[in-house]
């Protein structure tokens, strides 16, 4: 699991979910390919699924993760109704949430001067493309973004001198 997810889960704000779905796109060099592998982490906990998409299919992983989520109760391999106690009764299904992390330039970065020239450029041809969001085909009302620091060649110390209050 890569490290900016167990931020976004644990260390930012924690969030309390009945599944996690770790959701992978690989986008192939074969032009026709759509298939999906799901991988069960963490059983009726957490589960990830690789898209495995060709180039010239649209991604629209929105309707594709209903269908893998059709396709998994199905097969009873998964259970998404609501796991509070009101809602269950009454075979209400959970909502689901798109999570995206972005990243920003970390002040703590220390970069070179030629360095800070090419992440800076990235980060300003980066505001003006085609969005995460809208490239994967996703509904906006229900995704989240969220920043997550990207740090470069941090500073191993900081020399600092202690001034002590003479009060």
């Amino acid at each position: 699991i890569e490290e900016k997810v167990m931020y976004s889960i644990l260390q930012k704000r924690p969030k309390r979910a009945d599944i996690y779905w770790l959701i992978h796109v690989n986008i192939l060099s074969e032009p026709y390919r759509k298939e999906f592998k799901v991988n069960e982490i963490i059983k009726d906990d957490l589960y990830r699924i690789d898209f495995y998409l060709g180039f010239r299919e649209p991604t629209k992983i929105n309707l594709m993760f209903k269908e893998v989520i059709k396709d998994m109760v199905k097969n009873g391999e998964v259970d998404i109704t609501s796991r509070y106690e009101s809602l269950n009764k009454n075979n209400i299904i959970g909502d689901f949430k798109f999570v995206l992390s972005e990243k920003f330039l970390s002040n703590d970065s220390d970069l070179t001067f030629f360095e800070k020239i090419i992440m800076y450029s990235y980060f300003f041809m980066k505001k003006f493309s085609l969005s995460e969001e809208k490239g994967f085909g996703l509904d906006s009302s229900s995704v989240k973004i969220e920043q997550f620091p990207l740090v470069i060649h941090a500073p191993e110390k900081i020399e600092m001198k202690r001034i002590f209050s003479q009060y």
